[in-house]
């Protein structure tokens, strides 16, 4: 057994040894400095598939209503140029829904067509001659407006701190953000972006 005396020249002895003072504080301190990367990683992240999802809604609307006529498969091809706009971010395809609004000189402004694609399935989400409620400082009447609606279920790299479901494009669920941007745009050729087939 240790002494009285053997015992306080050990616990004096523990107390004033430095070393490993350094390997104790970084054990402290590494668990925030990896939150805090990660953290700015997501923020990062998330940020950028936001703004890239404001611009391919806006490239969308300024492609459409550069159009007199424009037919389904070069809406496709808008669409698809919308949706590749977002890449490198794979985890979700956004939700894009080309509307024209036709805004009377009497009445209420309605459809004139629609066209929407969601998983590369492509659908007319709205019939045409449909009312429409549209912001009073939009609605100038005889002409027409083109409105670009984009969704997009954010996933983040690291969802241990998001509680909320979203539902993605192929009918699934994840946690993450739904993120969504609508672009107003005035035809610039004419009145109208007609749709032979729409």
């Amino acid at each position: 057994m240790l002494g009285a005396g053997r015992l306080a020249t050990l616990a004096k002895r523990f107390l004033s040894d430095k070393r490993g003072v350094a390997a104790m504080e970084f054990a402290f301190i590494a668990p925030i400095l990896i939150a805090l990367y990660l953290g700015s990683i997501e923020a990062t992240s998330g940020l950028d598939v936001n703004k890239k999802l404001g611009r391919s809604t806006n490239m969308v609307a300024d492609l459409v209503t550069q159009q007199q006529t424009i037919n389904t498969d070069q809406l496709r091809d808008i669409m698809e140029i919308g949706t590749a706009l977002l890449l490198p971010y794979r985890s979700d395809t956004p939700q894009i829904t080309i509307t024209a609004i036709n805004i009377p000189a009497a009445g209420s402004p309605t459809v004139a067509w629609s066209r929407r694609v969601v998983n590369n399935v492509f659908s007319r989400p709205y019939a045409p001659g449909s009312n429409v409620v549209l912001d009073p400082n939009l609605v100038i009447p005889g002409t027409t407006v083109i409105r670009v609606e984009t969704k997009i279920a954010y996933v983040p790299l690291m969802a241990f701190n998001y509680k909320d479901s979203v539902g993605t494009a192929a009918g699934g669920s994840k946690l993450g953000i739904p993120m969504g941007r609508t672009a107003f745009g005035r035809v610039r050729q004419g009145t109208a972006v007609a749709c032979s087939n729409c």
